[in-house]
């Protein structure tokens, strides 16, 4: 009977050991915890923030690097109609390198390496808002 309980025994107790080995190494030293506490740890976990289609599409305009970065809205908050865009287009200098319509179509982002002149903006400053996004 001695024998018996020995042979029981120990595969129990080897069991119920590995058991406690397994369950100290799946909870750890708070490793998990102890990731967030890290000083860049909550950053690279951190969820990336949601842009605005604007701000996506001043991104991609700012990101071409252009020298010149400009925002114009209509002054009545109408949409960019074929009417708006011609005349902005017709009212800016020509070599500008890239005009973004945004999906509201309420903005025109206009990236270029070239500078508008004052009568440039005497002109688009009739119909719409300016606002300067270059180097920012």
């Amino acid at each position: 009977m001695k024998n018996m309980k020995r042979k029981i025994l120990r595969p129990v107790s080897i069991s119920l050991a590995l058991l406690a080995i397994a369950l100290s190494l799946s909870t750890g030293c708070g490793k998990g915890d102890s990731q967030s506490s890290q000083p860049g740890a909550a950053s690279s976990q951190s969820p990336k923030k949601t842009q605005t289609p604007f701000e996506r599409d001043l991104d991609f305009v700012r990101t071409s690097r252009f020298k010149y970065v400009f925002v114009f809205s209509r002054t009545d908050g109408g949409v960019f109609d074929k009417e708006s865009i011609d005349y902005l287009k017709a009212n800016s200098p020509q070599e500008t390198n890239q005009w973004v319509i945004t999906d509201d179509k309420r903005y025109a982002i206009a990236g270029t390496h070239f500078e508008f002149k004052p009568e440039h903006f005497d002109a688009l400053g009739k119909r719409f808002k300016i606002e300067d996004y270059s180097g920012k």
